[in-house]
Parts: C-alpha cells; sequence; structure tokens
C-alpha cells in the first residue's frame, strides 16, 4: 500500500508557496502597470512642454515656482519604487516565516518556540534539504524585518557567511532584485518536503 503521507505534506507545502507567490506576482504587477502608466504621462508631458505647451506649475504670490507638473511625476514614480521594494521585503518575510511555520507543525511543537538551527536539523532528518542557501534567507528576513532595531547585524551576517547570495550593494539603500527573490524561494522550496517524495517509501 502507497504511503500517502509524504505527498500529501509536500502538495500542502508546495501549494502554499505558490498562494505566497501569486499575492507577490499580482501585487508586483500592478505596481509596474503604474509605473508604466506614469512613465508615460511623463513623457507626454516633456514632449508637451518642448513642443511650446504650458507648464502645469504652481507660483506663490513673488512669482517663485513651488513645483511643477515633472517634479509630481517624479515623486510618483519613487513611490513606486518603494511600494515595490516593501512588496519584495514582505514576500521575502512571509516566505521564510512560511518554512518556519509548517516545519513547527510537522514537528508538532504546538506553539513551542525553537531555533532556526532546530527547525533545520528536523528537515535534515526528515530529508528535506535544507537548502544550503537557507541561512542566508534567515539572515535576509530578519534584517527586512527588525533593521537596525535588533541586536544582530543580520545583513553583516549576511554578507560574511554567504557572500554569493546577493549582488555587491552599488548604493546607500538596500534594495532587493528579482533573481535574489528567485533564490529566496528556491531555498523554502528546497528546505521543504518536496525534496523527500522520491525517496519516500510504499
Amino acid at each position: 500500500m502507497v504511503n500517502l503521507a509524504p505527498y500529501i505534506r509536500s502538495y500542502q507545502f508546495e501549494h502554499g508557496l505558490r498562494m505566497l507567490e501569486k499575492g507577490y506576482i499580482a501585487a508586483r504587477d500592478s505596481l509596474e502597470e503604474e509605473l508604466k502608466r506614469i512613465e508615460h504621462d511623463s513623457a507626454a508631458y516633456d514632449l508637451a512642454v518642448a513642443d511650446g505647451a504650458d507648464l502645469i506649475a504652481e507660483y506663490d504670490e513673488n512669482g517663485f515656482r513651488l513645483w511643477e507638473q515633472s517634479q509630481v511625476y517624479e515623486a510618483q514614480i519613487a513611490d513606486v519604487y518603494s511600494a515595490l521594494f516593501e512588496v519584495r521585503k514582505a514576500f521575502v518575510i512571509a516566505l521564510y516565516h512560511y518554512w518556519e511555520d509548517s516545519v513547527a507543525v510537522w514537528m508538532g511543537l504546538n506553539g513551542k518556540s525553537v531555533t532556526h538551527d532546530k527547525l533545520a536539523s528536523y528537515c535534515a532528518k526528515e530529508g528535506y534539504g535544507p537548502s544550503p542557501d537557507l541561512g542566508a534567507v534567515q539572515c535576509l528576513a530578519n534584517h527586512l524585518k527588525h533593521g537596525r532595531n535588533s541586536r544582530e547585524d543580520w545583513l553583516s551576517r549576511l554578507r560574511e557567511n554567504y557572500p554569493l547570495f546577493l549582488p555587491p550593494q552599488t548604493g546607500p539603500m538596500f534594495g532587493l532584485s528579482e533573481d535574489s527573490l528567485f533564490k529566496v524561494v528556491a531555498a523554502i522550496l528546497a528546505s521543504g518536503p518536496n525534496k523527500a517524495i522520491s525517496n519516500a517509501a510504499p
């Protein structure tokens, strides 16, 4: 008789990940559409001004320009990029917490708190990886969640212990790329029961 338990657990784990991914993609695509709209409107406005149209602007009583429409577009574009970062940030944190919560359920912890290492050890014992990048995901998720409010410098730990997980930081602001998100998803997926199905005993 086929033991279905590993298949059911694997399906539930992978389906949950796909739902998180689906939610992220919907939010990302919506923001990217908004970005395209703003950029289109900005380009059309610049072209119209170059062809002689009046500036859309506000002036004070002395004739000093307070703002001009191109500045509004620039601010809106910056807002979209900020929102994209926040959506990616939330996705990374959700993925890591989903893995933590899933493993805690499999271990039957019933709300008891355990360390990341104990969760990872359980996965190793069960044949669920874990991915060698799982520690990098832990560092990244904790950095994004706690930032400078944590006693642990998670970003430095990430850079030191997993130097190839993220690309080098090129500016003053910390960013997240789609490639980095793919690595996070791959690490979480490889640290769950889907890896163990091929070894499941009949």
